[in-house]
């Protein structure tokens, strides 16, 4: 089906999580963090928060120097429980981890109706993060709106970050929808825009910086650029075919 514009009508959209679908600060230096993880994990004796916060340096510093970003924090929690001879779970400790160094976590002001608008049309939806599933899945839990998403693809889960197109196309899979009918909403230009677009997806570029109420910008390479406001998302999924009211 093909919408008026002569585009494949859009079926899905798919979204990139931070800095597009959730704003987040976190301090982890701070003392209320090492004080609580001392105190949460399930050892035989009690450990000072110093020594927990020097071990999960040291896991940290080494499983760096061996990894790669965005594929450390599991392996990282695991020599931390080892090392402190701890019964405990690693995601349960990941989700504590994120809980006790969060400052501020929102979801984007835009979201929940833009993500309401888009299920009332039929559209599928998804999240696609290079994330650090151990702790993101504080986040995921965190907001009941995330949840009405028909999928979500976190990097460390499956070995692969975005620009990689096999990261897109597992979401696709996941909502069913062919790339030339799925938007892509993100915020960086290199994993978001240009990996959606070599996966064959239309990109929306959501830039922080854009002022409201400025026309669409439409990049020589199709990829649409727009303020951080629900109208602004909008009238860009307008421009690439889709229909509000299915």
């Amino acid at each position: 089906m093909h919408a008026r514009n002569g585009r494949a009508r859009v079926q899905g959209v798919l979204f990139d999580l931070y800095g597009t679908t959730v704003d987040i600060e976190v301090d982890e230096d701070s003392p209320r963090l090492w004080r609580g993880l001392a105190a949460a994990v399930r050892t035989d004796t009690p450990v000072e928060p110093s020594y927990v916060r020097r071990l999960f340096q040291t896991c940290l510093r080494e499983e760096a120097e061996r990894g790669r970003e965005g594929f450390l924090m599991e392996a990282v929690f695991r020599r931390l429980l080892s090392s402190l001879h701890a019964r405990d779970d690693v995601g349960r400790v990941g989700k504590l981890f994120r809980e006790l160094s969060l400052k501020t976590s929102r979801v984007r002001p835009y979201v929940e109706p833009l993500f309401e608008r888009l299920h009332r049309s039929g559209i599928k939806l998804g999240i696609v993060s290079n994330a650090e599933a151990v702790l993101t899945r504080f986040e995921l839990d965190s907001y009941p709106i995330l949840q009405t998403v028909q999928t979500i693809v976190l990097s460390s889960e499956v070995g692969m970050q975005k620009p990689d197109p096999r990261i897109f196309r597992l979401a696709l899979e996941g909502i069913g929808a062919a790339p030339a009918e799925t938007v892509f909403i993100g915020n960086d230009w290199a994993a978001d825009v240009l990996g959606a677009q070599g996966a064959g997806l239309m990109p929306i570029y959501v830039n922080d910086r854009a002022p409201e109420g400025v026309p669409l910008t439409t990049n020589v390479s199709g990829a649409i650029e727009v303020a951080p406001t629900l109208e602004a998302i909008l009238d860009a999924l307008r421009a690439f075919g889709w229909q509000e009211g299915g």
